[in-house]
């Protein structure tokens, strides 16, 4: 597919509970949201195409195309499991029912926060209190504590090639996926997560059924 569709890729990254993020939030796994469009019969559609390259957000200041060896995999784990649900795959998107797009985005977030009273450290364990010390309780110069927070995910969108087409029809998406959570400090852990993240998305979307015919 040549058009890219990132509107909605965006506006999931966009939603967020806190400000800060705390580490009891993480389960060490990937979040994986997935939701099918209005009234879609599955069961019409029996071709499909995927884009031969991943899509990645936030590396650089542009949106770039990655044919990395983890790249491609994540791509054809996306066509596996679509094969393995009785759709047929074709190179050509110009013939498909549905056309698939894998996006991957990256994001880091920087966070400082500052302390005066009480201090920072004040409920470590073990640590003495500041009124041990005497009087330490009034103005205390700010102290900063920095950190970076760093979030990956992937989104896949899968749109009907078979409506009519036209410079002023828009594509019609008929499912969305997004994983994706906090990025570990091991980049193969985090590909084998999102390996993972990908069959779960399949798996939860009991609406695909096989094709008529199959």
């Amino acid at each position: 597919m040549k058009r890219i569709i990132i509107i909605s890729a965006l506006a999931l990254l966009a939603v967020s509970c806190h400000k800060v993020p705390y580490p009891q939030d993480r389960d060490g796994e990937y979040l994986v949201y997935t939701a099918p469009g209005k009234d879609v019969d599955f069961t019409k559609f029996k071709t499909f195409s995927i884009a031969d390259s991943l899509l990645v957000i936030g590396r650089s200041d542009k949106a770039e195309y990655s044919k990395s060896e983890n790249a491609l995999a994540l791509v054809r784990r996306y066509r596996s499991n679509m094969e393995s649900l009785g759709y047929t795959y074709t190179p050509d998107a110009k013939n498909a029912d549905l056309g698939i797009q894998v996006t991957y985005i990256i994001k880091s977030e920087r966070y400082v926060q500052y302390y005066d009273h009480p201090y920072w450290w004040l409920d470590y364990p073990g640590y003495w209190h500041p009124g041990y010390w005497g009087d330490w309780y009034g103005y205390y110069y700010p102290r900063p504590v920095t950190y970076v927070q760093s979030t990956n995910a992937l989104v896949a969108e899968m749109v009907d090639l078979t409506v009519e087409k036209g410079a002023d029809k828009p594509l019609v998406i008929v499912w969305s996926s997004y994983l994706g959570g906090y990025a570990g400090a091991s980049a193969s852990r985090d590909f084998a997560r999102m390996m993972e993240s990908i069959d779960q998305a399949f798996v939860q979307s009991p609406y695909f059924v096989r094709p008529e015919g199959k």
